[in-house]
């Protein structure tokens, strides 16, 4: 049955986080929605609680694979929905009270081909609220794709949650193309890059209202991680932002002086980090 909101979430070891994101969706006051679920090979309770969400909920659709990664995860989502508009949220984050009647009503209201909206930010004890600035809501296509190549927040950056998409406008014979299983960093935003683009000359509209719950948590990489694995996660990212580079190079040449400036402040805090770690290579 055609739905009119597909929601998807990509599920790892997350059983501590989950119990609220569930709660967040079942007292949305909009049911027209699915939201198919992909565990990705969780070795916490993360599977009990989603099998026992499901039973009482029909609106939810469980995947279960092996651990194959986050993108791996989203994709095995996308092929299953059937929702006139897509939109994502991680296991760890929540959807604020009237959030998807509020993003249903924009998207019929404005017929635009994406959605960008507001969120919070959760950070320890610390509550921030992101509105957008009338750069971002006036600006061109190419500057927004721009600026989300350079920014993490500015015009949503990259993150999939702060985003809600028609899906007609993302079909390519038959189906959304998928996140590059290969990358293991700004997969998301290499995505919505491609997404963009894909549309060629895309309608944006903002609705300037938080309806999403972001948290930060954790402690510093520099002080939770090895030298070693430390190491890894900064060749892995540079080989993340190598590929959008390439990307940009060949799809989007406008935009490669901002491909560029996203690398090059990356490799800088990662220096930074490794010396204030004291870690040499």
């Amino acid at each position: 049955m055609l739905m009119e909101i597909s929601l998807i979430t990509p599920v790892y070891n997350a059983a501590i986080y989950l119990p609220a994101l569930i709660e967040s969706v079942e007292k949305q006051d909009f049911t027209d929605y699915e939201w198919i679920i992909c565990d990705d090979g969780s070795c916490d309770d993360s599977w009990s609680i989603l099998r026992k969400a499901a039973s009482t909920n029909d609106r939810i659709r469980l995947i279960g694979q092996e651990n194959s990664g986050v993108s791996s995860a989203r994709n095995a989502c996308l092929r299953q929905i059937s929702g006139k508009y897509l939109m994502f949220a991680d296991a760890d984050d929540t959807l604020e009270p009237g959030c998807l009647s509020a993003l249903f009503r924009q998207m019929e209201v404005s017929s635009s081909d994406l959605c960008i909206y507001g969120w919070y930010i959760h950070q320890k004890d610390k509550l921030f609220s992101y509105v957008f600035e009338k750069k971002e809501t006036e600006a061109t296509n190419e500057k927004l794709y721009q600026m989300i190549l350079e920014d993490p927040y500015l015009c949503g950056g990259g993150y999939p949650w702060n985003k809600i998409w028609r899906v007609s406008s993302i079909t390519e014979n038959g189906s959304i193309p998928g996140f590059r299983e290969n990358l293991s960093h700004y997969e998301d935003k290499l995505w919505t890059l491609e997404r963009l683009d894909q549309i060629g000359d895309p309608s944006i509209s903002w609705l300037n209202r938080p309806l999403y719950n972001y948290y930060l948590r954790g402690e510093s990489l520099s002080h939770s991680m090895s030298a070693e694995k430390f190491i890894k996660l900064g060749e892995e990212t540079i080989d993340s932002l190598d590929a959008i580079i390439e990307y940009v190079r060949h799809y989007h040449p406008r935009a490669f002086a901002s491909a560029e400036t996203l690398r090059n402040d990356r490799i800088r805090e990662i220096a930074s980090v490794l010396r204030e770690a004291g870690i040499t290579i």
